[in-house]
């Protein structure tokens, strides 16, 4: 006896496991047989059920959030090809406004260009020499083109400098140097418009100056007063428009009248040019 408890020992617990299953099924089947589920089945029941629909949540949830990834993978995808679109498009629209702009400069140029009473070179603004010691721009037209050393530089605007060809500073075949009124090295012989006085006119060095000296003692300058190039000299024709007169005051050395003045043309944004060749233009003849 002793010795056959141990061989069974191990048969006990599957046994009990069939048995408790066998008398639920038949307590089930009598139960279905009256058309009623017992308290024990309905137990039995909602506790399976808990899992089942755990999972079935659970299933249903990790569904939707991958629609929903997938839907928003989509929709990013989609913005950065608008985003893409949409810089290509701008980048089109600034291109083509300032093309626009472009054409109306041109198209003033050289409406300018058929009034002056000499030939001109139109000619763009290649290259700029801005130091502490130099104000002098390269554009796209020299020797070649009949673009030579003294030769006068202007704008709609007005006056913008002379053609030099020196040691450091040479023009060559296909561009030239200019140097700019506002150079200190540089000197314009001007006139005031409204009183016809006389003077000199020197670089500051700054873009949005000038100084204008040696004026008469009797010389009368107001503030707003037009300057003009007088045509003394031989370089720079009568008429061109220098700047306007802002402020009136003595040297502290001379004691004489000497006026701070503002250039015509905008130099920080200066792009096209018209090299005057001296040439009478045949249309003015």
């Amino acid at each position: 006896m002793l010795n056959i408890y141990p061989r069974w020992r191990g048969l006990f617990l599957p046994i009990s496991l069939w048995l408790f299953s066998l008398i639920l099924v038949s307590v089930q089947s009598y139960q279905a047989e009256r058309a009623t589920a017992s308290p024990f089945a309905r137990a039995v029941s909602t506790l399976i059920s808990y899992p089942e629909r755990s999972y079935s949540y659970t299933r249903r949830g990790l569904k939707a959030l991958w629609g929903r990834y997938i839907y928003l993978s989509g929709v990013e995808q989609k913005n950065l090809a608008l985003q893409k679109q949409i810089a290509s498009l701008l980048i089109e629209n600034q291109r083509m406004q300032a093309q626009a702009r472009e054409n109306e400069r041109l198209k003033s140029l050289l409406g300018f260009k058929e009034s002056l009473s000499k030939d001109s070179l139109p000619a763009r603004i290649i290259g700029w020499d801005l130091s502490v010691y130099a104000r002098m721009v390269t554009i796209n037209v020299g020797l070649k083109d009949g673009a030579g050393k003294g030769q006068a530089v202007i704008s709609v605007q007005g006056l913008v400098g002379q053609i030099i060809n020196e040691p450091g500073r040479p023009s060559g075949q296909r561009f030239a140097n200019v140097l700019l009124i506002t150079d200190p090295t540089s000197r314009v012989s001007v006139v005031i418009e409204r009183t016809r006085d006389r003077g000199i006119v020197e670089g500051t060095g700054r873009e949005d100056q000038l100084l204008l000296k040696y004026l008469s003692p009797e010389a009368k300058p107001l503030r707003g007063d037009t300057v003009l190039t007088s045509g003394l000299g031989g370089i720079f024709p009568a008429g061109i428009q220098v700047g306007t007169i802002e402020k009136i005051e003595q040297n502290p050395f001379s004691g004489s009248l000497q006026c701070f003045v503002k250039p015509s043309v905008d130099f920080s944004h200066l792009e096209e040019v018209l090299v005057l060749t001296g040439k009478e233009n045949d249309a003015q003849r």
